[in-house]
């Protein structure tokens, strides 16, 4: 079916714009890049009777002036939309003032509007009420209230966007004072052009860089001009005596919008911090909301073991099942052996830790839809200035924890470079889901399964050091390139805290699908084709015996026995053998493959002791010394590395495509893979020095 019209979702940040989107669309969403644009947009579909729409949520934004990259293309993608397109505008009910200004901004573009204002159920709880048919009077424009997260007034809005005379182009409704608002109509009538409303928004911009106001090259002005229009408008400018001033279109606009609000809004305005400005105060307080962040953060790892160890013994049970019964269809030999061990225990070993991936991605979704994501950016400000950075670096930081790939691209909200940049080069050090299965396979095997006070889980407590260690790390390495490479003037931070909300369970759910399936889809084909080539170099050049044990000596003559073998004596001193060894190399795919490898070396090895690939890491011995190969001080060494060490081929890539330059990828790969080894050669050196590595 043929897309009749694209509506474009326009509005503040946390409006409620990315909660609508899922309404609109459900799960028939995607992201990606248009043609000039940089950062990522979502759209999706949604059919209406015979037609069928095309929904594309833009990045959320109080202006179009703004100075980020994401709010750029937001204003990019608006000058240059096609003919058709239709804005639906996102209104925050318990930020009007502010909304309204952003719109008046939308409505000076001359396209077609659809006005949806969100926070129904707030408005409700804090007993206020808004006046559409009113405010659809004094706009001009088709206005829908709704409530994002129950669906109220999504079927009635669907219906409006189905018709396009719906959209309605507003008139402006604000005026400059007689002398500044006449010499504006006069060069709109001197310059001729086929939308009076997009010209305006360009002189807008062309006034503002003759009065000497700061403006990134990017946005429209006078370069959009002919030369002899140019001049034309210079000249008029310096003969008019004006000085325009972004302050004084912002006031003469919210002498109109505060009229609007007097007429539309009523209820008790006046006392409305209630139970939301109690929590603010315990929230944001510098050492009691620092001590509740890394309380909440402390509580998810101790999740991640203790609430997802029944899914995944159950995943790990079907999976042996499977191989058990592939090996029972399939006739003994290499084909039996790359399906079984190859593909099934591969893929398999990895799919092991989906529950405690989306459990990671439930909770991060509950801090942010819950709002209390953007006050731990206010309260960590302070803390990260200490370190040559804002509270903006810490969203994209916190965003490793799920992975650095999206978390390196959401640099692009940060608009001073100095601090993108060392956001750049330190957000890789922050714990990421690719790491999980690493660390979850280690800890499970060699860490004692015991409480700490009856409490606290010690395997949860090192995962959750690891993530501090991460963060810890980052933030001295900020320090350390914010005195050198990127020194520059502290930026500020400025944040508009979102009122407190309860997540939309359809929300997160569509947020745990998505990234979930989004960690199948890219790490499990790496996952598949690694297993598959990893399998062939664990099990060739191999003659096929019937004896186990004699198979078992066969792989240490295999491929990936000399390949590991060659490394060996440079990892040895880290307390790694060969296969450790073949295991990092593999990683660089992506740092889950990692476990894959050792399952297919293990599988391939035949241990009879067990399947579990945990019980053959416990039971492995050292040829060379006799000694169990996996003791703490060898896990604890490979955690360091793990933590420290560039092991994933997106990250550089996505570091080389938001730098534009192979050398800050090649330095990041370097700096990470000398601090790991480094650090990991302390650790073990240091703990068998004083007798822990027996």
């Amino acid at each position: 079916m043929k897309t009749n019209y694209r509506c474009l979702l326009v509005g503040n940040a946390n409006a409620g714009k990315t909660s609508l989107f899922n309404q609109l669309t459900g799960l028939s969403q995607k992201t990606g890049n248009f043609p000039g644009i940089t950062v990522g947009i979502a759209t999706g579909v949604v059919k209406i009777k015979d037609k069928q729409l095309e929904i594309i949520d833009l990045p959320g934004s109080f202006s179009l002036n703004a100075n980020s990259e994401d709010k750029k293309t937001l204003t990019r993608f608006l000058i240059n939309r096609n003919e058709t397109d239709k804005i639906l505008f996102v209104l925050d009910a318990m930020l009007l003032e502010r909304s309204l200004q952003f719109l008046f901004q939308i409505m000076d573009l001359g396209a077609p509007i659809l006005l949806v204002i969100t926070m129904k159920d707030i408005l409700e709880k804090k007993n206020l009420s808004i006046n559409v048919d009113k405010l659809k009077k004094e706009l001009g424009i088709e206005t829908i209230l709704v409530n994002t997260k129950s669906g109220s007034g999504i079927a009635e809005l669907k219906e409006l966007i189905s018709q396009e005379y719906n959209f309605k182009t507003p008139q402006r409704l604000w005026t400059w004072d007689d002398k500044r608002d006449i010499f504006f109509k006069d060069l709109l009538k001197k310059i001729e052009a086929d939308n009076p409303y997009y010209l305006s928004f360009v002189l807008s911009n062309t006034l503002k860089k003759l009065s000497g106001e700061k403006l990134q090259k990017e946005l429209p002005g006078l370069e959009e001009f002919k030369p002899e229009i140019q001049n034309f408008i210079i000249k008029e400018h310096k003969a008019s005596g004006l000085i325009y001033k972004y302050q004084e279109e912002v006031i003469h606009k919210s002498f109109k919008i505060k009229s609007i609000i007097s007429k539309v809004l009523s209820g008790n305005t006046e006392n409305q911090k209630s139970l939301s400005s109690k929590f603010d105060k315990l929230i944001l307080h510098p050492f009691f909301g620092m001590l509740i962040f890394f309380g909440v953060m402390g509580f998810i790892f101790q999740s991640l073991f203790s609430w997802s160890e029944f899914p995944m013994e159950l995943i790990e049970s079907r999976i042996d099942g499977l191989a058990i019964f592939l090996q029972s269809r399939i006739p003994e030999g290499p084909l039996s052996g790359l399906i079984t061990k190859g593909i099934v225990g591969g893929v398999g070993s990895v799919l092991v830790f989906i529950p405690q991936i989306a459990l990671l991605f439930f909770f991060i979704g509950i801090m942010e839809e819950s709002g209390y994501l953007s006050r731990v950016s206010f309260i960590m400000d302070k803390f990260m200035g200490r370190f040559g950075l804002s509270g903006k670096s810490f969203i994209p930081l916190l965003s490793s924890a799920a992975c650095a790939v999206p978390a390196i691209m959401s640099t692009r909200t940060i608009e001073n470079k100095s601090d993108k940049m060392t956001t750049i080069l330190i957000s890789p050090l922050i714990t990421c889901s690719a790491r999980y299965p690493v660390y979850i396979l280690v800890i499970g095997a060699i860490f004692p399964k015991k409480n700490l006070f009856g409490i606290f889980s010690l395997q949860a407590l090192v995962l959750f050091g690891l993530f501090i260690l991460g963060m810890a790390t980052a933030l001295l390495f900020a320090l350390l390139f914010k005195k050198t490479f990127f020194k520059h003037e502290s930026s500020y931070f400025l944040i508009e805290l979102p009122s407190y909300k309860i997540p939309s369970i359809k929300n997160l759910f569509l947020s745990v699908y998505q990234n979930v399936k989004a960690f199948i889809e890219n790490s499990g084909t790496i996952i598949l084709y690694s297993s598959v080539l990893l399998w062939f170099l664990a099990y060739y050049p191999v003659t096929p015996l019937t004896d186990s044990k004699q198979v078992a000596t066969e792989i240490s003559n295999s491929y990936a026995a000399q390949l590991g073998k060659f490394i060996e004596p440079a990892i040895r001193p880290l307390g790694f053998d060969w296969k450790i060894g073949v295991g990092i190399i593999s990683s660089f795919a992506a740092r889950e493959v990692m476990v894959s490898t050792l399952a297919i070396i293990y599988g391939v090895e035949g241990d009879e002791t067990s399947n579990d690939l945990k019980t053959s890491i416990q039971n492995d011995f050292n040829q060379h010394t006799g000694k169990k190969t996996w003791n703490l001080l060898t896990a604890i060494s490979l955690l360091i590395f793990f933590a420290y060490a560039s092991q994933c081929m997106s990250t550089l890539a996505v570091v080389r495509q938001e730098t534009k330059s192979y050398f800050w990828s090649s330095f990041l790969f370097i700096y990470m893979t000398i601090l790991a080894y480094l650090s990991s050669l302390a650790v073990y050196q240091i703990g068998t020095a004083l007798g822990f590595g027996n």
